[in-house]
């Protein structure tokens, strides 16, 4: 009985040795970066860096070009586009170090859950190193029981069997000896086999000491390698912050733009290339949403209030092709004013995005997601009140119109997204045929 709790042992011992050294040769091959990846990750940061360096040198040349021709509507308006590309750069360069960071996360992740596996595995293998001394000491205790029983008994040798016995029968007597034999050889097997298995668990049990020894070194080196790359993710955030700042430059720029358009002719060649470089910004930035911001469902949009919830309402922009551009989305007004008029989230949803400050253009915006692959953008406004991850009903404020990012008068610009194409809002408001148009 005892020899097959052995043999078991041994068995279960052996398996479990097998899984862990086979799992954690896999999982440090999962989780490795390969240098191929390295390589890649650090080729994309240095031609960002390339570019970042361009940027600022025509940065610079516009700056100087300004200040020469004070009132110039092209140069500032090609500054404020390359003030817009060295931001999304530096964004880049962010997620590329974000993405890095994840790597090495996920690594040490992965090596931590192998040591703590392993910690597991030598606390069951101490369980069994306790329950085999125990035994072994029983073994040697039934030994020593059995020995002071064969002398007890005066008959603990062949020679004393063969002395003892009062009617000597040579065939008993050769059967007593081999009994005696068998017992002998049996209970030393027994003892043998308590004290190899010990041994074999004590081999192991410094084997896996060994691996979580290798596996704790490989996490500090992990983990040198996390703080040098958040030390770049710093670096970039405070460049970021840097660019965040040059936001109120854009936007004093695009005030002098504004100021200057305002007092044109609606049909000179100075104007219409003003409007035509501020389509092209915000259309470069839809272009970038639709590609970024992409849910697919069944595209039911269902029944939309209208985002200003006024009776005096109009539309001053529809949903075409102007300009040059393709407008993807509607510009709606108040004949009363505007400015600081309630928007409202046209159907119930959750808070996708509630950006503050130049937005690429749509200034201060909100965008909604009902589900379904459907998203509502709300843009150019004064004020934002909700939140990223908040639930909003149909008809409830998510802010109020304005005139921020790159637009010439206080309106709300509404965009609709459907399976990741812009489709024209006034198929789908309530009321939407019928509204008053201006832009005829």
């Amino acid at each position: 009985m005892l020899l097959t709790t052995i043999d078991k042992t041994k068995k279960i011992l052996c398996l479990i040795l097998a899984v862990i050294f086979v799992s954690s040769a896999m999982n440090l091959t999962t989780y490795a970066l390969t240098d191929a990846e390295k390589q890649e990750y650090q080729n994309k940061i240095d031609e960002i860096k390339q570019q970042i360096e361009e940027n600022k040198k025509k940065i610079e040349a516009l700056d100087q070009e300004a200040s020469q021709y004070d009132g110039e509507i092209s140069t500032l308006q090609d500054k404020i586009a390359v003030l817009q590309s060295q931001i999304d750069l530096y964004n880049q360069e962010i997620a590329l170090i974000d993405e890095d960071i994840d790597k090495i996360d996920l690594q040490i992740n992965g090596i931590q859950n192998e040591i703590d596996a392993l910690n597991k595995q030598i606390k069951d293998l101490d369980e069994q190193v306790k329950e085999l001394e125990v035994q072994k000491a029983e073994t040697y205790k039934l030994l020593g029981e059995r020995i002071r029983a064969s002398y007890m008994s005066g008959a603990s040798t062949p020679l004393e069997y063969l002395f003892t016995s009062d009617e000597f029968e040579f065939q008993s007597y050769l059967e007593r000896v081999e009994l005696l034999q068998r017992i002998a050889e049996h209970d030393d097997a027994i003892v043998k086999d308590l004290e190899k298995n010990i041994e074999d668990i004590a081999v192991k049990v410094t084997e896996i000491e060994d691996m979580k020894t290798r596996l704790g070194t490989k996490i500090t080196e992990l983990d040198e390698a996390k703080k040098e790359y958040e030390a770049k993710k710093q670096e970039q955030v405070d460049a970021r912050k840097i660019v965040e700042d040059s936001e109120a430059e854009i936007q004093a720029d695009l005030n002098k733009v504004m100021s200057i358009v305002n007092g044109l002719d609606a049909q000179s060649q100075e104007y219409k290339d003003a409007i035509e470089k501020r389509e092209e910004a915000i259309l470069e930035l839809e272009n970038k949403l639709s590609e970024k911001n992409v849910y697919y469902g069944s595209g039911n949009a269902g029944d939309m209030v209208w985002p200003l919830p006024y009776d005096d309402v109009y539309v001053s922009s529809r949903f075409k092709f102007r300009w040059g551009k393709q407008h993807n989305g509607i510009d709606t007004c108040r004949w009363s004013g505007t400015e600081g008029a309630d928007v409202v989230s046209v159907k119930k949803g959750t808070i996708e995005v509630a950006n503050w400050g130049w937005g690429g253009g749509y200034g201060n915006y909100v965008v909604v997601n009902h589900g379904d692959g459907v998203l509502t953008y709300y843009a150019h406004l004064s004020n934002i009140t909700v939140s990223v991850g908040q639930s909003v009903q149909q008809g409830q404020v998510i802010g109020q119109a304005g005139n921020t990012g790159y637009s010439f008068g206080a309106h709300l610009h509404f965009g609709l997204m459907i399976n990741g194409s812009w489709v024209d809002p006034l198929k789908y408001l309530d009321g939407g045929s019928s509204i008053q148009c201006t832009d005829y």
